[in-house]
């Protein structure tokens, strides 16, 4: 048959193959709105992700190149007028951060730091043995010990030969300066009804191994004696050894007493017991008297009298200590140490102990002379002394030193700072009255922000290490809960549930997903964080920690782990399953062996977004973490995370453009960089590990 016989047959075969040939795409208006929709979606993201980097970067380079003014919180002293270049401030831990040639600023006037002394006194309670210890150290101990060699010891009994000893091997020949005398104070509870006086040789028994109080006594009560002594580094513990134990304290420490350098750990720890008895310098007697009773001994009372004719059988000298080269290198010393002779017999009362006899005071003048190769002792103007001052050692000596100090600054010795005014320009120089605060340039380094293991914006310390290992620790306490419980629930919806059950638990397990965020923290402080203090016990788990916060974070990203986890099981192709099990592989092999093995770029690209989850994870942490950066590896203790951190202080009465609102820009940068790196790993781990089927 030929086509000139059937030409509508012709005619139709013809329009059939121009109508297959034709590939021209007919216009559809949903499909352009669909496609400008994902097209504007994407500018979005890629426009709002430039913004963020720009916004972070922007704030973040503020925070390490702008000037950053810090309030110190510390006033100057007197009026300024516009030629007044040296001033004195108020003194304070803030002014370490002043250095000579940086720039500090009064009101709005900056000036350039040309000299700085920041006078101060620190000082340490060691007990008179530790601060010889530390005062005759080598230089190698006291680098381990991180602690300056003091320039003064306070010691409650006279230097030991084998402390002078000590003392000359690091070039120190020590100077006894007696200032006073203590009368040894025996004390008891308020509540205590049955004891007001003793014998000598009854004391020796209540301290010397007496078990009970009617074993001194037959009236007193059949109670086990709990005694509360200084420890072994004390003076008053050496002194009370010598007197009353013949120098043999090992029955008196074999009743397993408390002890402490701290004289007023040990009124604490009396005045809380009836059935206690201890000792220590008079002052602390006197400063807690309506707490405790002091005991008589022999019957004599502890007074100025008694003290001084020696009948009360425990009355010792109180000393300072000091060395020629120290007074002649440190001058401050030496007009301290002037300050101090001429003022203790006016103040010795008062603080609570006893005048030094005239003669005791006379021989400390004289070896101040000796010392200082001076003519005389002069009067000292404490305004005129520059240097800071430091002294360590005894519990009993160190309130008689601390009012004096407090009387040294009163008169004068105050931080001073001369400056060079206007280098802003001459215009900028102005009057200030006095009061105004003291504000003082600071720029964190990035190796300091990265390596400071403290986070003391106060104070200048920006490192963001302590938070970094806080929101790891909790990230990591988040996948150690997360990851086996998501992967193990998506194995089974996977290939254990049937296709109904699958539909019904999946939907049911991602409702945890929809709950809010803070209802978990709170649930982490409500009932985690009690149920950790039942087990593991509440001296051991703080209130606040990263451990209940880092589980309800792992609780929190179980659906995320589980249901990305699912689909990349379900998505691995049945002919795998039937050909393991036509090996004759059970349904766990089959698990386990071909079709984990066959997802596990799926898997791991759910780990690593569940990981950036956690990181990012804010009210959980904010609520149960705690609010402080705290550099700790142990999970029950309160740390900060980055987020949470973030989250407390913008929510405060925080300055715009000050040093800390920079600082929550660096810390977001590095928190955006730390999710960042884990999602191009995870892009990466996606294409080395993915299986085509």
């Amino acid at each position: 048959m030929s086509e000139s016989q059937h030409p509508d047959l012709t005619r139709h075969f013809v329009q059939r193959k121009s109508q297959t040939l034709n590939l021209n795409h007919r216009f559809k208006l949903h499909e352009v709105l669909i496609q400008l929709s994902l097209f504007a979606c994407g500018l979005l993201s890629i426009f709002t992700t430039i913004g963020i980097i720009l916004v972070l970067g922007n704030e973040s380079i503020a925070f390490f190149t702008r000037d950053q003014w810090v309030n110190t919180n510390r006033a100057i002293l007197s009026d300024m007028d516009e030629s007044t270049a040296s001033f004195r401030v108020q003194p304070g831990k803030a002014l370490e951060a002043i250095h000579v040639g940086g720039t500090v600023r009064v009101g709005q006037e900056v000036m350039e730091v040309r000299e700085f002394h920041n006078n101060r006194f620190e000082i340490d309670v060691l007990g008179t043995g530790g601060g010889f210890r530390r005062w005759c150290a080598t230089d190698e101990r006291l680098t381990e010990s991180g602690h300056a060699r003091p320039l003064i010891v306070n010691a409650s009994r006279p230097i030991r030969q084998a402390e002078i000893d000590a003392c000359n091997g690091v070039g120190i020949s020590p100077i006894e300066f007696r200032v006073g005398t203590d009368a040894l104070a025996i004390v008891v509870s308020a509540d205590n009804d049955f004891l007001t006086e003793l014998t000598v040789i009854e004391l020796q028994q209540i301290f010397g191994g007496a078990e009970n109080w009617s074993d001194v006594r037959a009236e007193f009560p059949d109670e086990p004696i709990k005694l509360v002594i200084p420890g072994e580094d004390s003076g008053t513990f050496d002194f009370f050894v010598e007197a009353v134990l013949d120098d043999d304290p090992g029955a008196m420490l074999a009743t397993d007493p408390i002890m402490s350098e701290n004289d007023n750990q040990l009124v604490g720890g009396i005045k809380r017991n009836p059935a206690s008895i201890g000792f220590f310098g008079y002052a602390y007697y006197l400063n807690n008297s309506d707490d405790l009773r002091i005991i008589t001994l022999d019957a004599v009372w502890p007074e100025a009298a008694t003290v001084e004719d020696g009948s009360y059988a425990l009355a010792r000298p109180l000393f300072i200590y000091s060395d020629a080269g120290i007074m002649r290198h440190h001058p401050q010393v030496k007009d301290f140490i002037s300050y101090y002779l001429n003022k203790v017999s006016d103040v010795i009362v008062d603080v609570g102990y006893f005048p030094a006899s005239t003669e005791a005071l006379a021989k400390a003048s004289n070896e101040w002379i000796r010392a200082t190769k001076a003519s005389e002792m002069l009067a000292v103007n404490p305004a005129d002394v520059i240097g800071e001052l430091t002294a360590a050692g005894s519990s009993t000596v160190y309130p008689l030193t601390e009012r004096i100090a407090a009387d040294f600054v009163k008169d004068g010795y105050l931080p001073l700072m001369t400056v060079a005014r206007g280098i802003r320009g001459e215009n900028t120089i102005a009057p200030h009255r006095a009061g105004v605060s003291v504000e003082y340039n600071d720029r964190p380094t990035i190796v300091e922000f990265f390596t400071n293991t403290n986070w003391i914006p106060a104070i200048g310390e920006f490192g963001v290490i302590p938070l970094i290992n806080a929101t790891l620790m909790t990230s990591t306490i988040a996948m150690l809960v997360a990851l086996p419980l998501g992967i193990s629930a998506a194995i089974y919806l996977s290939e254990y549930a049937s296709p109904r059950l699958r539909s019904t638990l999946k939907p049911v397990l991602e409702i945890l997903a929809g709950i809010p965020t803070v209802v978990y923290g709170y649930f982490a402080l409500t009932f985690m964080t009690p149920l950790l203090r039942a087990v593991f016990g509440v001296d051991i788990v703080n209130i606040y920690n990263t451990g209940s916060a880092g589980i309800v974070v792992g609780i929190l990203i179980i659906p995320l782990v589980s249901s990305m986890s699912e689909d990349a099981l379900h998505a691995v192709p049945n002919a795998l399953r039937e050909a393991s099990y036509g090996l004759g592989a059970t349904k766990l092999e089959t698990t386990i062996k071909v079709v984990v093995p066959a997802a596990l770029s799926g898997i791991l690209a759910a780990f690593i977004v569940a990981v950036s989850r956690a990181i990012g994870e804010t009210m959980i942490v904010a609520i149960a973490a705690g609010a402080g950066p705290n550099f700790s590896f142990s999970p029950f203790d309160s740390a900060e995370t980055m987020t949470g951190h973030i989250a407390r202080i913008s929510g405060g009465d925080l300055s715009y453009d000050s040093i800390d609102y920079n600082s929550i820009f660096a810390i977001g940068l590095t928190l955006f960089a730390m999710t960042f790196i884990l999602n191009v790993l995870s892009r990466v781990i996606i294409s080395r590990f993915r299986e085509a089927y």
